[in-house]
């Protein structure tokens, strides 16, 4: 197959030595020495199932290098966010190509990126999740808080929907703070939408979910826990990068996460997420209660990613788990098995 992986600018390496006259296909090209690197890995798992591979730049021009019936599959790399173009912002673009692509479409993605929305679709279907106030400020005024809250509690402010990332969430230990916050904000904008929530203080582990309901093939890898220090406070532990963590495996037989398994699937095949996703639990330590904090259908499918550490601690090599991705993904569409694929899915069977 021909693939086109989508993924930052920033993280093609450049050619050098190139004519300068070269075809879009092969200036977005890695050289095949370039293993090391994730999109390097990348390629090199993709070519273990003998498909030809090309790396498009996440920007503008996107739909110029993507050519209807140019490729025969898409793929979003998502890795560190260092393109102020982010992957959410295009998903609907991919649509317009007519070629099929794997992962979540734009209903998924809108939905799971807008938290307040987020939110509130899980509490409407009986999804536990911690206790959460979004507040709509208008013309400067600020909305009556709740008074059934318990403190600390997590502010996170948005815009059209969507996360500013700009402004870092913040960890409230008192009513006073929360004003003293949204006053500070009032004077960038008298609109805004706020998100309060409930700071858990628990055990915080990731989920990832494989495959699709249509073809009755959603499977999940081992649940990843991330161990935080004793020494971190509150506010360091919500800005901490779980990536740098410490982490521990809990198993599928696990009861907590066959709990949790049942919550994901229901969130999942809720909001329409497709191929893969992460869903990210906190289970409240005073009270025992596991609740689904987010559902990210943009987790990454790159070395290093959760995905595959969860793979790896099962023995699946990153070319195994990336191109069984794949496989559910073609079967999705429902695209004719050849290959390395027809073989995978009888071995699958068998």
């Amino acid at each position: 197959m021909k693939i086109a992986v989508i993924c930052d600018p920033k993280s093609i390496p450049q050619i050098e030595g190139k004519s300068a006259k070269k075809t879009i296909e092969s200036e977005y090209d890695l050289q095949d020495n370039v293993t090391k690197t994730p999109l390097g890995a990348l390629q090199e798992a993709l070519k273990d199932f003998d498909n030809k591979v090309s790396f498009i730049p996440l920007n503008l021009d996107l739909l110029i290098h993507i050519k209807p019936n140019s490729y025969d599959l898409i793929i979003k790399a998502r890795n560190v966010t260092s393109t102020k173009h982010q992957s959410a912002q295009f998903i609907g673009l991919l649509d317009l190509t007519e070629i099929p692509y794997c992962g979540s479409q734009i209903d998924a993605i809108t939905i799971c990126k807008n938290k307040p929305l987020f939110k509130s679709l899980l509490q409407l279907n009986y999804i536990a999740t911690p206790k959460f106030q979004i507040l709509k400020v208008q013309g400067g005024k600020i909305p009556n808080i709740r008074k059934d809250f318990k403190f600390p509690l997590i502010l996170k402010f948005f815009k059209a929907g969507i996360h500013a990332q700009s402004i870092l969430d913040k960890v409230i230990t008192n009513s006073d703070e929360i004003y003293e916050n949204l006053n500070i904000y009032l004077k960038k904008s008298k609109n805004y939408f706020v998100l309060l929530e409930e700071y858990i203080i628990g055990r915080k582990f990731y989920l990832p979910i494989l495959g699709n309901e249509l073809n009755g093939n959603i499977r999940f890898l081992p649940a990843i826990e991330t161990v935080f220090s004793d020494e971190e406070d509150l506010q360091e532990k919500l800005l901490s990068n779980s990536n740098s963590l410490e982490k521990k495996f809990m198993e599928i037989t696990n009861p907590l996460i066959k709990h949790a398994r049942k919550m994901a699937i229901k969130a999942y095949n809720f909001f329409n997420c497709r191929d893969y996703a992460m869903a990210v639990f906190i289970l409240d330590e005073n009270t025992n209660n596991l609740l689904l904090h987010e559902l990210n259908p943009l987790t990454s499918i790159l070395p290093g990613g959760k995905i595959s550490i969860a793979a790896e601690h099962l023995g699946i090599s990153y070319s195994e788990i990336l191109n069984d991705i794949i496989l559910v993904t073609l079967l999705r569409y429902d695209i004719k098995l050849k290959g390395k694929y027809a073989k995978q899915l009888k071995n699958l069977k068998n």
